[in-house]
């Protein structure tokens, strides 16, 4: 059991931030999750600065307790959104399924927590090598947990705007009026009244509402040209329109195409430092077979939790081993290109999706949902595996000691994965479903759009209705003038995939991120020359907009339990 003994500079895996680790990992996962079936994108911020409130309340603030806090939260966040968007998609696109494949806890808990525990291994041998570099996006926020401070104000602004949160959400839900919106335009159409999609608008900035908008605005354009402005169209049709579904999947596939391209120097070095760690007995602390030994057991992990736990079809369960066979060494270059690429610039794309689909359709042509779920178990490895060495590098920078970082991680992980199938499981079974107007699901639709259309192309020579060449070429064509753009004025604020992601959410979601974004902008525009105060503008509205995420996320939970009650109870 940890010991409380951070306060006096002691072991900062003490039980309260446990304890708070795993309760604001159980809100995290909620929110996360509520906001990616619902816009497609996530930006919750606040994670550090709720900590430090929580840790202010139960006594002293220990900057080490915070950071355990956070790996705790974002452990638990991982395993959910590991599998969610390839969930969503063998919903969507159950009709071109041969498989009838139930969404029971089981399999998502099975999904999401084999891959998450054998992925902390993948890159731990060659650790030394990665936290060498500058990692920019981790460092900031390990200044901002160790220099947070101010006490009682920064109590008043996270619980005042929570209360605020939790007071509208509540009014509007009684009141009936959670979205604005006239008989005369569809139901996606409208004003969402909610201060989480506000909160959303001031972590994406206003460059990335501006593309959501642009997106939004494509959409409008196309319901009332193309689909006739029919007042009664379904969200699901709207988007599987061509004009809007070609367009977005040209733009996204391509610039994370050219991502790569730019990054192939990334790659290279993966592939060298592969070599190089070959050749040493070990390139870290932990011994080298760890890595082939984690390879070696995924695959057989995969196709027992299927065919004997769950009682899978013998012919689908060793489909989904091969694909996982197929994947796992596709995944550890990939692993290895993200992570050198995140500590060098701070982004990165993975191209392990591509290629695993691309060399599977040739070799045996696997159906959807075996794609699908073999895909599931293959991100939650890779996404595990680069997760674990941001936190490693949080720990460094914090002078928080490895084992610590790494006993958070392991501790939160299994949970972490039962919390994100029970989260998964009920927006699927209980809170309105996927891919539906209360859901959208875009990450759904664009994943499981691509993997039809690679698989229709390859296998059968056509393209799904959903696509339309035309349409496409617009996409690819908008994605490289974009990046060309991008890259001649150096401008890194934006991309087309958010210009995507803003045609395929229901426009309602996208005005009230407004508010957020112009706040945004307010701050930059005011209090951008001095840096100091900028930041400490900053800092005081992040602490703000988490409580709009918090308030909101939590009536939400308590709305999404109250609707489980008749199931528990029987009634």
């Amino acid at each position: 059991m940890p010991e409380d003994k951070a306060e006096g500079g002691g072991r900062p895996l003490t039980k309260r931030a446990v304890i708070f680790g795993f309760l604001l990992g159980i809100l995290y996962t909620f929110v996360g999750i509520y906001l990616s079936y619902k816009v497609g994108m996530v930006a919750m911020g606040g994670i550090f600065l709720l900590g430090y409130v929580l840790l202010q309340l139960t006594g002293k603030y220990d900057y080490k307790e915070n950071v355990i806090l956070i790996i705790i939260v974002t452990s638990c966040l991982l395993p959910a959104f590991e599998i969610s968007d390839n969930i969503a998609a063998l919903v969507i696109y159950g009709e071109y399924s041969s498989h009838n494949i139930p969404i029971s806890f089981p399999l998502l808990f099975l999904m999401a927590a084999v891959g998450s525990l054998l992925g902390i291994f993948l890159l731990m041998p060659f650790k030394k090598q990665f936290l060498k570099l500058k990692w920019p996006m981790v460092q900031p926020s390990a200044k901002m947990v160790k220099a947070i401070g101010g006490g009682k104000q920064e109590k008043k602004r996270a619980f005042g705007s929570m209360a605020l949160s939790a007071v509208i959400a509540v009014v509007t839900r009684i009141g009936g009026f959670t979205t604005l919106s006239l008989p005369s335009l569809p139901s996606f159409i409208g004003f969402e009244v909610s201060p989480m999609m506000a909160g959303l608008g001031f972590f994406i900035s206003f460059a990335g509402f501006a593309l959501l908008a642009v997106g939004a605005t494509y959409s409008l354009v196309a319901w009332f040209f193309l689909e006739g402005a029919n007042p009664n169209l379904g969200f699901q049709d709207h988007i599987m329109h061509p004009s809007i579904f070609s367009t977005a999947i040209g733009l996204m596939v391509t610039t994370a195409l050219i991502a790569i391209v730019r990054n192939r120097g990334a790659l290279v070095d993966a592939f060298r430092s592969l070599r190089t760690a070959a050749g040493r007995k070990a390139g870290g602390s932990l011994p080298i077979w760890l890595t082939p030994l984690s390879m070696i057991v995924l695959p057989m992990a995969t196709v027992a939790m299927l065919y004997l736990a769950l009682g899978f079809l013998q012919s689908a369960a060793l489909e989904v081993f091969y694909i996982v066979v197929i994947g796992v060494p596709i995944v550890l270059v990939a692993a290895f290109f993200v992570v050198m690429s995140w500590g060098e610039v701070g982004f990165s794309s993975s191209f392990s999706v591509d290629m695993v689909l691309v060399l599977a359709m040739f070799l045996f042509a696997p159906d959807i949902a075996i794609v699908l779920i073999a895909f599931s178990f293959l991100n939650a490895y890779e996404i595990s595996s680069t997760r674990v060495m941001r936190n490693l590098k949080l720990g460094s920078l914090t002078e928080v000691a490895e084992k610590d970082v790494l006993k958070a991680t392991l501790l939160a992980t299994l949970p972490g994965a039962f919390i994100g199938a029970g989260t998964v499981w009920i927006f699927a079974n209980i809170f309105g479903g996927l891919g539906t107007d209360v859901f959208p699901c875009p990450g759904g639709y664009v994943t499981g759009g691509y993997v039809l259309m690679v698989r229709e192309a390859l296998v059968h020579g056509v393209l799904p209705p959903m696509y339309d060449l035309r349409f496409l070429l617009i996409g690819i064509a908008s994605a490289i003038v974009f990046s060309y753009i991008q890259s001649r004025m150096k401008i890194g604020a934006f991309s087309p995939i958010t210009l995507a992601i803003g045609m395929l959410i229901p426009p309602t979601y996208v005005f009230p991120m407004f508010l957020g974004a112009a706040l945004d902008i307010y701050v930059s525009k005011k209090y951008g020359r001095d840096r100091q105060t900028y930041d400490k503008e900053r800092q005081k509205w992040t602490v703000i907009t988490s409580g709009l995420f918090a308030g909101e996320g939590v009536i939400l939970m308590i709305v999404t339990f109250a609707a489980l009650l008749p199931l528990l109870f029987g009634s």
